[in-house]
């Protein structure tokens, strides 16, 4: 009998529990209902695309400003001036680092002060026109 009356009172306590399974479940078989069996070919596509974009084959290099007054002196400049500052660090067009590097792929430079960004850009490319490098 206490099992009939812990059910009597805790009525709404098994109603959610049951809507909180049966809704998610009957969506779930609704839906796979519509779902296409992939062949092995497609599968391995979108797994290669999902990789792709998964995989950031960028090197970033995090270059803390120690100094406080340098800090302040780079972030009170424009964007410009902050970038020639940050292309200090980047490697010279014909470091070997650029070998290991796809065309596609970039050095990234975060100049920070104690965790804040003073910017955040990538190093020019090597191998492209040095416009405005």
């Amino acid at each position: 009998m206490w099992i009939s009356d812990l059910i009597q009172a805790k009525r709404w306590f098994f109603i959610s529990l049951v809507a909180a399974i049966a809704i998610p479940s009957l969506t779930l078989v609704t839906l796979s209902q519509f779902a296409n069996e992939m062949t092995e070919d497609e599968a391995l596509e979108v797994a290669t695309v999902a990789v792709k974009n998964y995989v950031d084959e960028n090197v970033v290099v995090d270059v803390h400003v120690s100094r406080y007054d340098h800090a302040q002196v780079i972030n009170q400049r424009n964007k410009r001036i902050q970038y020639s500052y940050l292309k200090l660090v980047c490697p010279p067009s014909d470091a070997w680092v650029y070998d290991w590097l796809d065309g596609n792929d970039r050095i990234w430079v975060n100049l920070h002060h104690h965790g804040e960004t003073i910017i955040k850009a990538p190093c020019p490319n090597s191998n492209q026109s040095r416009f405005l490098s």
